[in-house]
């Protein structure tokens, strides 16, 4: 089939149109139902999982490959619906979200620099460059 430059045109201003068009892509079917059976289906089998493996159990690398692809598209989705669409999560054990690396996240606070007192009540904080400056 030959497309002439024309017909090419008006192909790519149609779909051009579709694209600016939101009711294209903002399209929901109100299948909540379906998703929340889907949902319990999926935790169902993640707690069997979790159950039955050790902590020492080896895993094939496709088999770790899909658990860690299952996370990830169920952490997006949470995601997702708790800042785009304003829908509040609570935590099923009562912790907040361990996103992974190595142990729980430590907030960082700044260290207190050593401070200097000039007179009786002025305090300034040094900074190692100025320490060094005042021992030489």
């Amino acid at each position: 089939m030959k497309i002439n430059e024309s017909r090419l045109k008006k192909i790519i201003a149609e779909e051009m149109a579709a694209l600016e068009d939101k009711k294209y892509f903002d399209y929901h079917d109100k299948e909540g139902g379906m998703a929340k059976s889907q949902l319990y289906r999926i935790a169902k089998y993640a707690m069997e999982l979790h159950d039955a493996l050790e902590e020492n159990t080896e895993l094939e690398a496709w088999v770790q490959s899909k658990i860690t692809k299952a996370a990830d598209y169920m952490g997006t989705v949470k995601h997702h619906l708790e800042y785009e669409m304003g829908i509040e999560m609570h935590s099923v054990d009562g912790h907040e979200e361990n996103t992974g690396g190595c142990g729980n996240a430590v907030p960082l606070e700044p260290a207190p620099g050593p401070m200097i007192a000039i007179g009786d009540s002025e305090e300034f904080e040094i900074d190692d460059e100025d320490a060094y400056l005042m021992e030489s």
